[in-house]
């Protein structure tokens, strides 16, 4: 008697466990399809944002929250029409650029065996953190100059500087940048 109690008891449980099984398979197939349905909505809006500010910004930006020295200058084809709104090649556009990359070079060779982190860009968009959140430097809606040089760390603002310096002048201002940020 026993026995037969057991084994309807073990049968019962088997029957029981494939039905409620049965009803979780078949949950998880909803919910599968659910899930994948969220996932693809989200990805939807995410593309959308990402295609919302590519045309904002045209794919030309740069993050520099990872570099202590940016030194941006035009590309060549911002150098070109410069040189078409002067209306003259001897307007000295040609010893500005020169000067700047002469400068930035010197600067450049004598920092290379400290930790700073430098780069030279030409992307329009500048993307940089400041206490009051992300900011953006268009250098082309830039009054001032189209060169210049950005001092950055990330306990203190960036620090932009227009226009072409000598190698003494940049480290005359990062010192002065690294005493002022603390």
């Amino acid at each position: 008697m026993k026995k037969v109690i057991l084994i309807t008891l073990i049968s019962s449980l088997i029957l029981g466990l494939g039905y409620f099984g049965l009803d979780m398979f078949d949950f998880a197939k909803e919910a599968k399809t659910d899930i994948k349905k969220n996932v693809e909505k989200s990805i939807n809006i995410e593309d959308s944002n990402r295609i919302e500010q590519k045309k904002e910004f045209k794919l030309d930006t740069i993050d520099i929250e990872n570099f202590n020295i940016i030194f941006f200058h035009p590309n060549e084809n911002e150098f070109e029409e410069l040189l078409k709104e002067q209306n003259d090649e001897n307007s000295g556009l040609y010893e500005v650029d020169s000067d700047y990359a002469y400068y930035a070079n010197n600067f450049l060779d004598s920092i290379s065996k400290t930790d700073l982190k430098t780069k030279i860009i030409t992307e329009r968009i500048i993307k940089y953190s400041t206490k009051n959140g992300i900011k953006y430097l268009d250098r082309l809606k830039n009054p001032e100059h189209p060169y210049g040089i950005i001092f950055n760390n990330v306990i203190c603002d960036p620090q932009i500087e227009f226009g072409v310096m000598t190698d003494i002048d940049i480290f005359q201002l990062l010192a002065e940048y690294n005493k002022n940020c603390k």
